[in-house]
């Protein structure tokens, strides 16, 4: 069975060479995410994709995710752009097409990795479900304010019948959370260790042993670029870099095929404080890389591209 590690980080584009980029200023080794860069140490090239799906204005997070983790193409999504969360007409798709689930369904041990900590128990069967018609059911434990921050990858971890992992996993290294350092858990009192990027690295490298298909997503490149200054942004992208550099030198190119892009651009366009349509990164690197990068030239043709990758004809 193929190995693939999947990391999704969320609103990162293809920029330019400029004191507004700041995969630029932070001289990214393994995120050279800017023009005239766009190639790995090791010689491996980036491509720049499209993740516009040819619908005008800036590409949005619930489109965008739906068309990265199910293939949609403009037309499923409506023709048009959907931000935060997926609606009805969304989550109907992404019960149908999703990625994992369809993974799954072929035997392919596939995993979300990332831990929901302190709500692993909320995110199951019992608590919240994708109705057939995309509607949402909760039960009355299940806290009004979470109803509304039901994203795109949630949508896909209940599609699948997947319960999250949670502090204790956190604990054991074999998952991470949203923020891999931990920080962020830690102010709220909760008992886990702050995660460096080399740690979370291991945690990736160990939890592919364990999967045919891994995925991760990270979105505080995002929050990042909507919120802070760009002084603040810096040390994220250095951080970050070192965590796919570590993570790419205990990966055997042989054996293991690493893919990472986004589904919109954002960071790399600092004072834009908004969504970008610039193009966005894919690197694909290892046993299957060559192959990604010829098939896949949008957001909507990543899902089909890994489904054929284990044998799995698209629908």
């Amino acid at each position: 069975m193929e190995r693939l590690i999947f990391v999704f980080l969320d609103g990162c584009g293809v920029g330019r060479p400029g004191p507004e980029n700041p995969f630029f200023l932070a001289r990214s080794r393994f995120l050279p995410l800017w023009q005239g860069g766009m190639r790995l140490p090791d010689g491996t090239p980036l491509a720049a994709i499209d993740a516009t799906l040819g619908i005008p204005g800036a590409p949005q997070s619930a489109s965008g995710q739906t068309a990265l983790f199910c293939g949609a193409t403009a037309s499923e999504l409506g023709g048009r752009h959907r931000n935060g969360y997926p609606d009805r007409s969304l989550r109907k798709l992404i019960l149908a097409k999703n990625l994992i689930s369809r993974l799954r369904e072929k035997a392919v041990r596939a995993r979300y990795l990332n831990a929901y900590p302190a709500h692993e128990e909320l995110f199951t069967y019992q608590h919240v479900r994708i109705e057939p018609d995309g509607r949402l059911w909760f039960s009355d434990r299940f806290p009004e304010p979470f109803r509304r921050m039901i994203s795109v990858t949630s949508c896909m971890l209940l599609a699948s019948g997947q319960k999250p992992f949670g502090a204790r996993e956190i604990r054991a290294g074999q998952a991470l959370y949203q923020d891999y350092s931990n920080r962020q858990l830690i102010a709220r009192g909760l008992p886990v260790p702050e995660f460096s990027p080399a740690r979370a690295a291991e945690v990736l490298h160990g939890a592919s042993r364990r999967c045919d298909f891994s995925l991760y997503e990270y979105f505080q490149t995002d929050i990042c670029a909507h919120r802070r200054p760009l002084e603040e942004c810096v040390p994220l992208v250095r951080d970050l870099d070192t965590l796919i550099g570590s993570l790419l030198a205990s990966l055997d190119r042989t054996e293991d095929t690493l893919l990472l892009t986004s589904d919109h651009g954002n960071l790399e366009d600092h004072p834009l404080r908004g969504h970008s349509r610039n193009p966005v990164p894919l690197i694909a690197w290892g046993r299957h890389g060559a192959r990604l990068r010829k098939k896949i030239r949008s957001i909507s043709d990543v899902t089909p591209a890994i489904l054929e990758l284990y044998g799995i004809r698209d629908a």
